[in-house]
């Protein structure tokens, strides 16, 4: 018997610093779907902070390795503690996809 799923928490009910903007590269969609299964937070825009979304250690733990498998590049821990939105991820991804491209 499987334990119950989370429910979902409405995105309205965070105490969120930005506005929802939703994603709009392949990449930021991935990052949403990824964040909306970890977070269970629905809707989950590009600019929401991961922290302010109830992420933590752990969870962010969880979902680099979610993320590496997802996007075939790994992301260093730091990089979600700096840059903790799916659009600065999505580019600091697309930046680290770059530096992996065969010369």
């Amino acid at each position: 018997m499987s334990a119950p799923s989370p429910e979902v928490v409405p995105r309205a009910e965070k105490d969120l610093s930005c506005d929802y903007r939703a994603p709009s590269t392949e990449v930021e969609h991935t990052l949403v779907r990824m964040w909306r299964q970890h977070l269970n937070v629905e809707p989950i825009g590009v600019d929401d902070d991961f922290f302010e979304l109830g992420g933590h250690s752990l969870l962010a733990a969880d979902l680099l390795v979610a993320t590496e498998d997802a996007v075939g590049v790994r992301v260093p821990a730091r990089t979600l503690y700096l840059q903790p939105t799916i659009a600065e991820l999505a580019e600091a991804i697309d930046r680290l996809r770059g530096q992996a491209a065969p010369a």
